[in-house]
């Protein structure tokens, strides 16, 4: 083991022997993934730094090499890096030319490795729930002079999102503004803008693309340098905000235009400085142009204060223009063809010899107005004064806006278009004998005050009302400082006299107001500082308001119970209110019931419209009509089962009647009958009357109808009884004579006396003696009858009687006649007794 590891330490010392020791920062530098500030970039070729080897997604504790290379850049094969992770660790595995700092954040290049530009380091992925990692490289090509000079770098950003983790969001730019505003060539262009991350991932790669009139110019950064600019170029800027994962949508600013510089000149110089009466006047001057624009120079040269036309623009004053003792001075400005300078003042020279001179002063100065608004233009006025008794020659005037030296107002007042409230203004003033100059006198500083609204209009929602309804007003306004209106000021008053409860209130209630009354609106606009000096009014007249009726019919109305109406009327101005009154019958006018507030019964039929339609009257305006509208309610029958037989008998013929059942506002027009006992035996019929022959208790129902359609029952039960029965019938022969006797215990009854079927008298003693017209069989039976119904279970059996001949002679015509006549006689009893029980088949 010990032969191995000789051979390999001494390959590591040979390897260092040959790495030159002497390059700088040759053994890198940690945490420098934004560039090194000590190399330069004057390398003619850009160079690219990259990562590989990195996933497109983390998996948490997972190893991976990534790999470093710097390429294009300057010649050669040196080169460094320096990489920072924001999670996870480095370690450099088995290698020389990698160092990694204590922490495992960050990676460089080692001495062994700088003389490449490629480079291998392990990162270990950071734990679970950590979320994006950012990797951030910045790599070096080197030209190997051991010097700084002439390198090149790069930077280079990766984002790494951990697997299964939300899907990144791209980050978002706004905001953008490109400035100063009114830029010229002596601004730097700066540009600001917000960045937005929903997934508040950190800014990373974001690239800003700057167009010079249209075209993409190399500059990087939020800034432009005044150096890049010229007059009346279009500059804007694209920001593509990025998260180091995903570029977000590319924004562009606002055009900005590049602005004409006013030109500047030096105070000008005349010479000679102290010139005798046969020396020419010159001047000097020095002017320049931010834009290089040409200059023009204008000049003008006063004398005694006061301005020489013939010598405007004039490079000198020749001698034979002076003369002793006069003062002399000059100014001067120039002009770039869009804008002019302001004028720069000279010394004042004194030609030949000097008389000594008091120089004058501003004894008092002032501003005016002192509490100015923006509707106000300002002035300076001051007091001259001077020991010598000279008069003003002239004057200079300067104006301060918020402390600043105001380069557009000089020597004149400030018109109220250039002022703003809020800013503050100064002046200060300086006076000349023509000779000298006093000094500077200041005003005191003054404060643009606000200016008051203006009401430009007034609206009422309504300018007649009823006590019912109210009014809304609505202001408009404009005010020159272009503050935003707030509540105006309100004044009611009502029939001239204000109401101080209804001060600021945009609506006029409806429960202040009575008719008859006059109102008027007093509004000034409000800026929240001041009031309008104009008032707008409106007015209001309240009128009569219209009264309210409501009519109800009560719903039981019907050919009983008549139809009324109650009826209510309301006035909001307590008028006196009367009513009119209109029925209508399914639609059609009753005028016979005009006014009324009853319909009698003889008028009502079921099932019949009936209307009340109410109109109130207050002595100037009717009401809206009211309509209501109720049906006359149907009356059901009266459903009524009469029996005409006191006692029920079992097996009897009964017949039950109808014909009592009424209907009080119509007529019935169906009777329907069903009956059923405890036999299970049942029937139905329909008609006034129903007849069945009942045998054991038996429950009867009458249904009726009326032409209505309404329906009415009744039902009716009983147990019918054993009716009474003809017991021990006998009879006897005398002759052609036959005497019947019977047997009766029932109740009192009246007998049928049947012969041969037919019925031949009846008798209410219990015998009964009868000669018949015939000879030969006769039958009898005997038949009880209780009150005037014949009982049919109640007969008693059949007898029959042999009845013999007669012995009296009778011719043959006699005999044949008396034959045919039984015979008929027969034929007749025959037919009834078929009848009898046909009626029992019912």
């Amino acid at each position: 083991m010990r032969s191995v590891r000789i051979p390999v330490l001494l390959v590591a010392l040979l390897l260092l022997s040959v790495v030159p020791l002497t390059e700088g920062n040759s053994s890198g530098k940690y945490s420098q993934s934004s560039g090194c500030s000590c190399h330069s970039q004057s390398g003619s070729t850009a160079a690219t730094v990259s990562i590989s080897g990195h996933p497109a997604s983390y998996t948490p504790g997972s190893t991976y090499t990534l790999t470093i290379s710097a390429t294009g850049g300057v010649s050669g094969t040196d080169g460094g890096f320096s990489l920072e992770i924001s999670h996870g660790s480095l370690s450099t595995g088995f290698t020389f030319a990698v160092n990694v700092n204590s922490a495992g954040t960050s990676a460089t290049h080692s001495i062994t490795g700088s003389n490449q530009r490629s480079w291998s380091v392990d990162w270990t992925a950071p734990s679970a729930g950590t979320g994006q990692a950012t990797l951030s490289v910045a790599g070096l090509t080197a030209d190997g002079s051991t010097n700084n000079n002439g390198d090149r770098w790069a930077t280079a950003t990766y984002q790494v999102p951990e697997a299964g983790a939300a899907p990144n969001t791209a980050p978002t730019a706004s905001n953008l503004l490109l400035g100063p505003n009114g830029a010229t060539t002596v601004s730097t262009l700066s540009l600001s803008y917000t960045y937005n991350d929903a997934d508040n991932d950190p800014e990373s790669g974001t690239t800003i693309d700057w167009f010079r009139d249209g075209i993409q110019i190399a500059n990087a950064g939020t800034t432009a340098a005044s150096s890049l600019t010229a007059k009346n170029q279009e500059w804007y800027a694209v920001v593509t905000p990025s998260d180091g994962s995903d570029a977000g949508t590319s924004v562009t600013s606002n055009t900005l235009v590049i602005a004409n510089t006013i030109p500047t000149v030096g105070s000008p110089t005349i010479q000679p400085s102290s010139p005798e009466s046969d020396d020419d006047l010159s001047y000097s001057a020095s002017a320049s142009d931010a834009d290089q624009d040409t200059l023009t120079y204008e000049t003008r040269w006063l004398l005694e204060g006061s301005v020489i036309s013939d010598l405007d623009n004039s490079q000198t004053v020749p001698s034979y223009a002076t003369r002793n003792g006069e003062n002399w001075s000059m100014e001067v400005r120039v002009d770039d063809g869009e804008a002019t300078s302001a004028w720069q003042a000279a010394q004042t020279v004194q030609i030949g010899s000097v008389v000594q001179n008091t120089p004058p002063e501003v004894v008092t100065v002032d501003i005016s107005p002192l509490t100015p608004t923006t509707t106000d233009a300002l002035s300076v006025t001051y007091v001259y004064a001077d020991a010598d008794n000279d008069a003003e020659v002239r004057h200079e005037i300067e104006w301060y806006r918020d402390g600043a030296l105001d380069a557009v107002y000089q020597g004149t007042g400030v018109p109220s278009t250039s002022t703003e409230k809020d800013q503050t203004w100064s002046g200060r003033v300086r006076v000349s004998d023509g000779s000298a100059w006093s000094s500077w006198a200041s005003t005191s500083t003054i404060t643009i005050g606000n200016t008051a609204p203006e009401a430009t209009s007034l609206e009422v929602s309504q300018t007649s009302l009823t006590t019912l309804e109210s009014a809304i007003i609505s202001i408009t306004q404009t005010d020159i400082d272009g503050d935003a209106p707030v509540a105006p000021n309100v004044v009611w008053l009502k029939d001239g006299v204000r109401i101080s409860s209804l001060d600021q209130s945009l609506n006029l209630p409806s429960e202040q107001t009575s008719k008859g009354e006059q109102w008027t609106v007093q509004v000034r606009a409000n800026d929240g500082v001041d009031l309008s000096d104009n008032t707008l009014t409106a007015t209001i007249a309240i009128v009569n308001s219209a009264p309210t009726a409501s009519v109800e019919l009560n719903d039981d109305a019907s050919s009983l119970n008549p139809l009324n109406a109650i009826i209510s009327t309301t006035d909001a101005d307590d008028d006196a209110v009367t009513h009119s009154v209109h029925w209508y019958r399914n639609g059609f006018l009753e005028a016979s019931l005009a006014n009324q507030t009853s319909v009698p019964v003889a008028l009502l039929g079921p099932g019949q419209l009936w209307s009340a339609e109410v109109v109130a009257h207050d002595g100037e305006t009717p009401s809206s009509p009211v309509l209501q509208t109720v049906t006359i309610l149907n009356l059901a029958p009266t459903a009524v089962i009469t029996n005409p037989t006191p006692t029920i008998w079992i097996g009897e013929l009964l017949t039950l009647d109808g014909s009592d059942s009424t209907d009080t506002d119509g007529r019935i027009v169906t009777f329907v009958w069903s009956w059923a006992d405890t036999a299970g035996g049942s029937g139905t019929a329909t008609g006034v009357t129903a007849t069945f022959t009942p045998t054991t208790i038996t429950t009867v129902q009458l249904t009726v109808q009326d032409d209505s359609g309404d329906q009415a029952s009744t039902a009716f039960s009983f147990m019918p009884i054993q009716g009474p029965t003809i017991e021990e019938v006998d009879w006897s022969l005398e002759g052609q004579l036959v005497d019947l006797t019977w047997a009766y215990d029932g109740p009192n009854a009246s007998f049928s006396i049947e012969r041969n079927g037919i019925a031949i008298d009846s008798v209410t003693d219990l015998h009964y003696a009868d000669t018949p017209l015939t000879s030969g069989d006769t039958v009898y039976t005997i038949r009880p009858i209780i009150d005037g119904v014949a009982l049919q279970d109640g007969a008693s059996s059949t007898v029959t009687v042999q009845v013999p001949a007669t012995t009296d002679s009778t011719s043959s015509e006699g005999g044949l006649s008396g034959s045919i006549l039984g015979f008929v006689l027969l034929l007749i009893g025959v037919g009834a007794l078929s009848l009898i029980f046909l009626e029992r088949r019912d």
